[in-house]
């Protein structure tokens, strides 16, 4: 079931009621997502060239042919 209603500043915002609230009693709190964002956003921060050197490696033996393909590479 669909539900309109109206804030205090006589905004509309529709709802999907689920059928199993259907004649209870519900509160819906609406606030601004801006304000209710704020306290838990993390600033990200800008990653610097180079930043990650050293924490990848890759085996010795990465570009050598891996023998389950060998039938196709003649």
């Amino acid at each position: 079931m669909i539900r309109t209603i109206f804030t205090p500043d006589s905004k509309q915002i529709t709802l999907p009621i689920p059928e199993n609230y259907i004649g209870t009693e519900l509160e819906i709190i609406v606030f601004p997502v801006k304000e209710a964002l704020a306290d838990s956003v993390i600033p990200r921060k800008t990653p610097v060239f180079g930043c990650a050197k050293g924490k990848i490696k890759m085996a010795d033996d990465f570009d050598d042919p891996l023998e389950d393909f060998m039938e196709y590479m003649h």
